[in-house]
């Protein structure tokens, strides 16, 4: 199967399955009986542990010929341990399985990204396009999991996920042509430690952990803040659609539009959405800024992502790809998430909406530090 092809139905099913799983996680475990401080523990814990399992695993990859393999086994293990959640609902044994299934399941989303800038360099896979089948993929499944939850329970957002996860398996075995590969003339990859010793990986990784990590609070919190405005289940999944909706747009438009610009601009615009997203998220749940706010995923997400895969593809040799990756998605999309998600647990209850606006100021280091990325590299912008 074409390249562009196998990764549309990839992201397509890792997608769905995490559309169900991050706008919703958070009301299975409360229809679990689970408070909101053990849910701000839950959700941090399951962030925090990414960390470990994606610098495990993507540490152990020696070669792009690995990545097929190691993506089937994950897909596996991802399935086994979501079906350990009909099993029992004591806070122990989430606790357990949370730390199972978040050490195993987000790992494939590294792994993606790995063969899909892996697809750019060997065959100008054009990222943008394919990327936006994953997030049309997550509107399904948010709308979907909303208008089931509304209908027939917060049950249903594993029962969704689960599905996803056997088809993941399923179309994780379908071949790939070409095949991933090491580029002719490529270096030996460098150990993660040594990829962490460029300074410019540094900054890179630090500028991101900001710019992701401000998202904490949205994915732990906005969908019981939202419902404790009045919004319903199947409102809060069109809220979410809405803001994947605007991500799609940025993703498609990447080739055409962004693909001039490096990752200093890049990010920073996405750092003007984070300071205007989440002060509007802070100030009010009245309908039309929520609407305003979910537009400006496109930018707070997407864009501050596209400025991620520029520096990774752009301005970094071949061979720390796959190390550049699992590093950002162990500390930006991994540890910094579940650090200011952890925090927001601990502060919903006095603060409600108030999370929001400390979401906003983690950013403003990135208006300095964006400008020195790519110093010693490549110099763009």
């Amino acid at each position: 199967m074409p390249a562009f092809s196998w990764l549309a139905l990839f992201f397509g099913a890792f997608y769905f399955v995490y559309g169900a799983y991050l706008p919703f996680w958070s009301l299975w475990l409360e229809g679990m009986g689970v408070s909101a401080e053990q849910i701000g523990m839950l959700l941090g814990v399951g962030m925090g542990i990414r960390f470990a399992g994606n610098l495990m695993v993507m540490g152990r990859i020696k070669g792009a010929g690995q990545l097929l393999p190691v993506t089937r086994l994950l897909c596996l293990l991802s399935l086994l341990a979501f079906l350990g959640f009909y099993l029992g609902h004591s806070l122990w044994w989430l606790v357990v399985l949370t730390l199972v299934a978040n050490f195993i399941y987000p790992t494939l989303m590294p792994v993606g990204e790995a063969l899909a800038t892996r697809m750019v360099i060997q065959t100008q896979l054009d990222y943008g396009k394919v990327r936006l089948c994953g997030s049309f993929a997550f509107i399904v499944a948010s709308t979907l999991v909303g208008t089931l939850i509304t209908d027939l329970g917060s049950d249903w957002v594993l029962h969704v996920m689960v599905l996803g996860l056997a088809l993941m398996v399923l179309l994780s075995w379908l071949p790939l042509d070409p095949a991933p590969r090491d580029v002719v003339g490529e270096r030996a990859r460098p150990s993660l430690r040594e990829t962490l010793k460029s300074a410019a990986v540094r900054r890179f990784l630090l500028v991101t952990a900001l710019l992701q990590g401000s998202h904490g609070a949205y994915y732990g919190f906005s969908a019981i803040h939202w419902k404790a405005a009045g919004y319903s289940g199947t409102a809060i999944g069109y809220l979410w659609a809405l803001g994947v909706v605007a991500e799609i747009a940025m993703f498609a438009a990447d080739k055409r539009y962004f693909s001039r610009f490096g990752a200093q601009t890049l990010f920073l615009v996405g750092a003007l959405g984070c300071l205007v997203r989440w002060s509007l998220l802070g100030a009010s749940t009245d309908l039309t800024l929520l609407l305003l706010a979910q537009l400006l995923h496109g930018v707070t997400f997407c864009i501050s992502h596209l400025g991620a895969v520029r520096f990774m593809t752009r301005d970094l040799p071949p061979e720390q790809l796959i190390g550049a990756q699992a590093l950002y998605a162990a500390l930006s999309l991994g540890i910094m998430v579940a650090a200011l998600m952890t925090l927001s647990g601990q502060l919903y209850g006095p603060l409600g909406g108030g999370i929001f606006y400390l979401m906003a100021l983690a950013v403003l280091p990135v208006f300095f530090l964006r400008r020195h990325v790519d110093m010693g590299l490549s110099g763009r912008d």
